[in-house]
């Protein structure tokens, strides 16, 4: 059991319009609190099983999104500078990015021996 296709390209299609261009002239913890909001309640659906490849994608692209995203707003051109100025630590750490984690809980379906 995982997500399905659709699921994941909508939870793509979400993040990357809260991360939009045109949306730069709003505040940034604005955008990282409604990016989180829709991160925390896909994850809380979906997390379960083996998912965790589908977690490892949504996490990537939240990653990639909010890179881009603060790329555009500090007007740094080259995607290389943009990881080196914007790492994965500093979307966690400074600019609160919900961290989706990658490994999917098992739970049993069997009864404890």
């Amino acid at each position: 059991m995982c997500p399905s296709v659709k699921a994941l390209a909508t939870i793509k299609a979400r993040i990357t319009q809260q991360t939009a261009r045109r949306l730069t002239p709003i505040a940034l913890e604005e955008i990282v609190r409604n990016v989180n909001a829709s991160l925390r309640g896909w994850v809380g659906y979906f997390h379960y099983r083996n998912s965790s490849a589908a977690l490892s994608k949504v996490k990537q692209h939240a990653e990639e999104r909010l890179r881009k995203h603060l790329r555009k707003r500090h007007k740094v051109k080259d995607r290389g500078t943009g990881y080196q100025r914007f790492p994965g630590a500093l979307l966690y750490s400074r600019h609160g990015l919900y961290k989706v984690p990658t490994r999917a809980a098992w739970k049993t379906a069997h009864a404890s021996v």
